[in-house]
């Protein structure tokens, strides 16, 4: 757990320098490794014209350790912008979100305090005194009024600390997975069936069916639809209908709401397209929203269409990839499936089951019918 002195204390713009030289030296080292195993051993082998089955075996072997070369490189370049990002909420510097932000609040409401008489703990409680005489007629409200600004200054001390706190437990669990396990790191490589599976792997995909079929159990067909024909492995695109999940993900429909209000009424008259936006279930929204939770977790979505003066004429595009992630990602286990479904599955270890053909990549798409509004 971080503490109030601790916040104060943390360095950072040191976070922010590793970030750049890990970046700058690590990524630098990888790239060499991989084109000195290039020029010493692949190159070679070409030129030695290694042919048969022991050629191709070798062959086979030397794509693997590239790919292996490429997966940690994105894992490295990630790792750099994760931290970057986590350090001031932006890349590169002089953002004032993420840590740095929460710090400088920190700092103004440690001056606060002092300035007050009054001491900020670890845990964001304010330790202070009333040194108003007993006899004091204005005692009392001089009492309340000291009270009263040391009760905004733990409430706002120890939000900041909550937020912290959050950023460190995600930076804890995040940095386990950025770089994946030697199992399912090489996951960056989104190729289909490139690798031979493990018996873990088989494990792991009798895993997520049993996922899919509880899914069903609980009355959630999308979730459990969309589980089988990730296994089933055909790929193919999987068409939904906008205006349902409007319906069935309330969170869904607000956001497009907001897009209307917040984007699409401030432009002038005639055709737009908006920029994809991201929208999630809320998975307390009820049961259609949880089955789309599980279904889909964040999707993309758009809107299109034509505007004229309170009308707008539009439709509503989404698409999702529906590929679990990969370890640059840093997308930790799939915890929610403790509760519903009481078993733990890393996500990279459910990407690695496209990468061995046991399950397949595949895309999520759709566009509603033409929604006219007007204010």
């Amino acid at each position: 757990m971080v503490t109030f002195s601790q916040l104060l204390e943390l360095d950072v713009a040191g976070l922010e320098r590793f970030a750049d030289q890990w970046n700058d030296v690590i990524h630098r080292k990888v790239r060499q490794a991989r084109e000195q195993f290039h020029d010493d051993v692949v190159r070679k082998l070409h030129r030695d014209h290694w042919r048969g089955e022991g050629g191709e075996a070798a062959q086979k072997y030397c794509d693997r350790v590239q790919v292996g070369f490429d997966a940690l490189d994105a894992q490295v370049k990630s790792l750099s912008r994760f931290l970057d990002e986590e350090a001031d909420g932006v890349r590169g510097t002089g953002g004032t979100e993420g840590l740095e932000g929460l710090q400088e609040i920190a700092r103004e409401l440690d001056r606060d305090a002092r300035e007050a008489g009054m001491r900020i703990a670890e845990d964001g409680v304010v330790e202070w005194s009333n040194l108003t005489e007993a006899d004091d007629p204005d005692g009392e409200a001089k009492y309340q009024k000291k009270k009263q600004a040391a009760d905004l200054i733990q409430k706002r001390a120890q939000k900041v600390l909550k937020e912290v706190n959050e950023i460190d437990e995600w930076l804890t669990t995040s940095l386990k997975v950025v770089f994946g396990t030697p199992h399912n790191f090489e996951t960056e490589d989104r190729r289909y069936n490139v690798f031979e599976p493990t018996v873990k792997d088989h494990i792991v995909r009798r895993q997520l069916n049993n996922v899919g079929a509880a899914a069903s159990v609980r009355g959630w067909p999308n979730a459990a639809g969309l589980v089988k024909h990730y296994l089933d492995g055909s790929g193919k695109t999987v068409e939904v209908e906008p205006q349902q999940l409007m319906r069935d993900i309330p969170q869904f429909q607000r956001d497009v709401d907001k897009t209307l209000e917040k984007d699409v009424r401030k432009r002038p008259d005639g055709p737009f397209t908006t920029e994809w936006g991201s929208t999630a279930p809320v998975s307390d929204d009820g049961e259609t929203s949880r089955d789309w939770y599980y279904a889909l977790n964040h999707f993309q979505y758009r809107l299109v269409g034509e505007k004229h003066g309170d009308e707008i004429t539009y439709r509503v595009d989404v698409r999702k990839r529906y590929d679990w992630g990969v370890p640059s990602e840093h997308r930790r286990t799939q915890d929610q499936f403790k509760g519903p479904f009481k078993v733990e599955l890393e996500q990279a270890d459910l990407a690695h089951l496209n990468s061995v053909g046991l399950a397949r990549d595949f895309n999520v798409r759709g566009s509603s019918d033409t929604i006219r509004t007007s204010a």
